[in-house]
């Protein structure tokens, strides 16, 4: 059967009281940010010791999100899985978005985003030394890359699976080489890791996976679209993979970190203020609980239980984002022997405040609002069984039908 793309009506109350509540979030964060703009970084929670802040962490989750919501629609795109065709655009379109989001993040943190084009003037490309540099070159590929591949999508043209390929390969790329910033900065011990960018990419597959998943299946539901409930075991089953595979890259990272004898780094992040964040956020919520819930002979055939186990382990993920930016900042950092006086010799802090809660807030809703209106403006939902009938006929109705029998859609 051919599966016909059909925009989301978006005329119901609730759409339009979506959309104001979503753009007003987006007007408070845009305050937020001209307020601090004016009066400078001190409203932000960031210091000479934790300098890089939430707008850092949300950056780095989301070009992991970016990249991982790629494997859906390289399923489909790639490897020819039509079972996930009904979400592989909507997974392409979240790929392109939470990519522009993660630039958003980074543009915001510069606090003078009127004078990036200094990167760019001033030997910022020809320092090909810099991971910043590389990745400045991954990141706008990528996003051009994202835009034709959504365009082909959309398009239904043969070019899909010419782009399609390159992609993901070019968002393997982008996500070792976020990686890599942090894993080669060797004065800092809880990033310092040459398994940094793969595990970087090993953990983008996991949430990107699961956010797609989750979000989809919250489109299509509330969108009243025909969905399979097999196609959402059959991920949840490679998302168990998935989450196993991490789960080894950071056994063998932390246990490479213990062997030696200067393995303070470790005892900080596993043992000191910030642990909370690794045991009970990264590893109970990212990988211990997903797959209770993913394993569970009945809890991982139903529906409910899959989203329960995605959203669990998406938040998990962004506290695997946290466990590399707050404790890897706020370390001590001890060069020379005896005691340091000042912040480098203290443990760095940091307040939440609320103009870079604000701000974050914003983006987030600013992404959420443009995925919103992508749902009304573009074709990304599959048909209905009645648009179905008014293009397709009766047969196109049996089929979705059948669909949903099979699915359990409600």
């Amino acid at each position: 059967m051919q599966l016909n793309f059909t925009p989301l009506a978006g005329t119901s109350r609730n759409y339009r009281v979506l959309v104001a509540v979503l753009a007003a979030l987006v007007v408070a964060g845009v305050t937020a940010y001209m307020v601090s703009y004016l009066a400078g970084f001190r409203l932000w929670g960031i210091n000479n010791s934790v300098s890089w802040g939430q707008l850092i962490t949300v950056d780095i989750f989301f070009i992991g999100l970016s990249a991982g919501s790629l494997v859906v629609s390289s399923l489909v795109y790639v490897f020819g899985q039509e079972r996930y065709k009904p979400i592989g655009r909507m997974a392409v379109f979240m790929g392109l978005l939470l990519m522009i989001g993660a630039m958003v993040c980074v543009l915001t943190d510069l606090g003078r985003p009127e004078k990036m084009w200094r990167l760019f003037m001033y030997g910022y490309l020809s320092n090909m030394k810099s991971m910043f540099a590389v990745n400045g070159i991954f990141y706008a590929g990528y996003i051009g890359l994202l835009l034709a591949y959504l365009a082909a999508a959309l398009a239904n043209s043969k070019l899909t699976k010419i782009i399609a390929p390159v992609a993901v390969l070019w968002a393997v790329l982008v996500h070792m080489g976020t990686g890599a910033i942090f894993g080669f900065i060797e004065t800092r011990g809880i990033m310092y890791s040459p398994l940094k960018p793969v595990e970087f990419i090993s953990a983008a597959f996991v949430s990107g996976l699961a956010l797609v998943m989750l979000l989809s299946y919250v489109t299509l539901k509330l969108g009243r679209r025909p969905f399979n409930k097999e196609m959402y075991v059959s991920l949840g089953r490679m998302l168990i993979v998935l989450i196993l595979v991490l789960v080894v890259l950071v056994v063998t990272d932390k246990l490479t970190h213990f062997y030696p004898p200067a393995r303070e780094s470790v005892l900080f992040l596993t043992q000191g203020p910030w642990s909370w964040i690794f045991w009970g956020m990264q590893v109970t919520m990212g990988y211990v609980i997903p797959l209770i819930i993913l394993c569970h002979p009945r809890w991982g055939r139903t529906v409910k239980g899959i989203m329960a186990a995605c959203l669990i382990c998406v938040i998990g993920i962004f506290g695997e984002r946290m466990g590399i930016i707050f404790p890897g900042l706020s370390q001590p950092l001890q060069y020379y022997p005896g005691e340091i006086e000042g912040v480098w010799g203290l443990r760095g802090g940091f307040p939440i405040m609320p103009a870079e809660t604000l701000m974050t807030v914003g983006i987030f809703c600013l992404l959420s609002l443009i995925y919103v209106l992508g749902l009304k403006y573009l074709q990304l939902l599959p048909a209905a069984a009645s648009e179905e009938a008014v293009g397709g006929g009766t047969e196109a109705v049996a089929g979705h039908k059948a669909l949903a029998t099979e699915g359990g859609v409600t």
